[in-house]
């Protein structure tokens, strides 16, 4: 019996242990890949957060967390250095251990850097994922771009969630030939289970980090002059983040505080019931790839809207399964909110469009091209 090709993953997008909704998307892929290749995945965490929790790290042959050493604010041209040494001096010798065939990273900055440099080191294949953020914001910058492109020179090759991501990586000066578009994928089966109301009430949903480049301000201003029109539609709004006191500041002073719930973190497996019975799934994000909450939504049979922004367009087909909007404008969130609420949308249609983007598909064309066998761009 052949022996599974050794691969180690290397990323900060991962569940952690006080975190452990965070980035499902990433486990839920990577955990495909387990039957086909002999995985190990190496999560880099910012060191002050991995102090503050180290009691609750459990290392395993398998999945090691690693405290990520940098200087915050400050010389984040130097981060992929800090990153490389961090993971060099932490876990150099369980990479070694690991004789690793294949070095996948997933994220640009500073993950990939660090992890061609790595591949490098350790003479194995390299190959890297980008998201969304981490070139639009990263790709900006003169110093990390140079080095984002650096790492894609020595990178078997680069799997981009989106086509438009791919343009922006072509335009950073990366080979158009070495970047392959992979969407990532939904588990059906669980957004299409039937599911009881989680609250009596229609409902607007929201499911992500509570940032500012979430457009979460927006959200709520644009909530406020709804819910005139709408008196008792409620907004849940799922998640955490840097924004939450911010927001919360703001409706205390609004007279529709009462109809927004701020849930806080929610498990994976909650989300099917709350966008199952979501009158719209929004996200108003100044910046995205693909974002996995609204192939999921759209698997529920919930119409989104979003901004249209990164690789949304590519996912969201207009007046079929949602509504685009321009990112950063209040008033034209409301005014699309208010049509996507008066539209007759068709649910078993939005289904349909979304059973396009499988984890099975995903899993398909990573291995073809981790394994370089007839991958189709």
């Amino acid at each position: 019996m052949k022996s599974r090709t050794r691969l180690v993953v290397i990323s900060n997008l991962y569940p952690l242990p006080w975190e452990p909704e965070r980035a499902t998307f990433n486990r839920q892929q990577f955990a495909q890949l387990e039957d086909a290749f002999e995985m190990s995945v190496l999560v880099p965490v910012s060191f002050i957060v991995w102090f503050k929790n180290i009691r609750q790290i459990k290392q395993s042959a398998t999945l090691r967390y690693v405290p990520y050493f940098f200087t915050p604010k400050f010389g984040r041209r130097f981060y992929s250095y800090f990153m490389y040494l961090s993971l060099l001096l932490h876990s150099g010798l369980w990479i070694r251990r690991h004789k690793p065939e294949i070095i996948l990273a997933s994220w640009a900055f500073p993950d990939a850097v660090a992890s061609s440099w790595l591949a490098k080191l350790y003479r194995c294949r390299f190959f890297f994922k980008v998201h969304g953020s981490d070139i639009h914001l990263h790709g900006e910058e003169e110093a990390r771009a140079r080095q984002i492109v650096a790492a894609a020179k020595q990178a078997q090759g680069v799997i981009s969630v989106s086509a438009e991501l791919k343009q922006q990586m072509v335009q950073l000066g990366i080979a158009r030939d070495k970047i392959h578009v992979v969407y990532n994928g939904v588990d059906h089966n669980l957004f299409s289970q039937k599911c009881e109301r989680p609250i009596p009430e229609n409902y607007l949903l929201f499911v992500g980090n509570l940032k500012k480049d979430k457009g979460v301000m927006e959200l709520l201003q644009a909530f406020g002059e709804v819910s005139l029109r709408y008196p008792k539609l409620k907004l849940l709004v799922a998640g955490r983040g840097d924004m939450r006191q911010s927001m919360e500041q703001y409706l205390c002073g609004q007279v529709f505080r009462d109809k927004v719930e701020l849930l806080g973190s929610v498990a994976h497996s909650v989300l099917p019931q709350l966008m199952q019975h979501a009158e719209l799934l929004v996200l108003p994000s100044y910046h995205e790839g693909v974002p996995n909450v609204l192939l999921e939504a759209m698997a529920a049979g919930t119409p989104v809207v979003a901004s249209a922004v990164g690789g949304i367009p590519e996912v969201v087909k207009p007046e079929l399964s949602g509504l685009l909007v321009p990112s950063a404008d209040a008033a034209a969130l409301t005014q699309t909110l208010i049509l996507a609420l008066q539209k007759d949308w068709c649910r078993s249609d939005i289904v349909q469009h979304a059973s396009q983007f499988t984890w099975q598909e995903n899993k398909h064309r990573l291995q073809c091209l981790l394994n370089e066998s007839n991958f189709n761009a």
